[in-house]
């Protein structure tokens, strides 16, 4: 794992959760949850919470004894940092223009970069816990579970005119909270694939991608970018995607695409 990741993870986990961070800062492969609970006041069972947490970040994990047997104190594993983030002050976690410094500028071209082709590629663990933290734009929308394949399908059909295409990320709800998919890859990939068949024109490929987030399964549908050619119709109307919404082409819109033009 390099730098720049393992920053965006502490992030993730740390910013903007002040107990959760002195718990983080307590952890040094010596002390116990007990211990650590006992310093903050805090109970138990929330301090567990938070280090199976940090634990599923990679940030922290379990302290290894001779061959690699688990050390336990008070009847818990003990815990330390991951060595990377041993050498990264905690201020990174809650101060954005200094982890931009650690970054460089090199890593910031590279996320501009990013940027204009996510809508073609699978986001990573971490992108996605972020993409979930900052919510629904242009290019990501949210889906909970059972939402009729036909609106999925409106959404595809929006983005696929689009000049960054994009992604819906079925089994998140609207603000953000990872609750999971109710269907396997290929039970969604069949539904979908038969309702573009039925209400898309032309033909449109898509990808659906499988990952595993904080131990929820959840889909991602992947819309590429706009070839400027094919103008789609969804049940014979011409949608792009403004934002968050989904609107109906203004003929100007509708000419504009026809014409080889991006509209948004």
């Amino acid at each position: 794992m390099e730098i720049q990741e393992i920053i965006a993870r502490g992030r993730i986990i740390l910013q903007g959760a002040p107990k959760r961070l002195e718990v983080f800062k307590l952890i040094n492969g010596k002390r116990s949850a007990n211990d650590i609970a006992m310093k903050t006041g805090r109970s138990l069972s929330s301090v567990l919470q938070d280090i199976q947490k940090m634990k599923d970040m990679d940030i922290v994990k379990l302290k290894s004894g001779p061959k690699n047997s688990v050390i336990r104190k008070d009847g818990s594993a003990l815990c330390e940092k991951t060595p990377l983030i041993k050498h990264i002050s905690v201020k990174y976690f809650n101060d954005p223009i200094k982890a931009k410094k650690v970054l460089g500028k090199k890593q910031k071209r590279k996320k501009a970069k990013n940027k204009i082709m996510q809508s073609l590629n699978v986001p990573s663990h971490v992108q996605i816990l972020e993409i979930c933290k900052n919510g629904e734009d242009q290019i990501y929308e949210f889906k909970e579970s059972g939402i009729s394949i036909d609106k999925i399908s409106r959404e595809i059909a929006a983005f696929a005119n689009t000049k960054m295409g994009g992604i819906i990320f079925y089994g998140i709800d609207d603000d953000g909270t990872i609750c999971g998919s109710d269907k396997h890859r290929q039970e969604m990939d069949q539904s979908i694939q038969n309702s573009i068949r039925n209400t898309i024109f032309p033909s449109l490929n898509i990808l659906i991608r499988e990952k595993d987030i904080l131990g929820y399964k959840i889909l991602l549908i992947i819309t590429p970018s706009w070839n400027k050619k094919d103008v789609y119709h969804y049940k014979d109307r011409v949608l792009i995607r403004k934002g968050t919404n989904v609107f109906s082409a203004k003929p100007e819109e509708s000419k504009k695409l026809h014409n080889g033009e991006y509209v948004i």
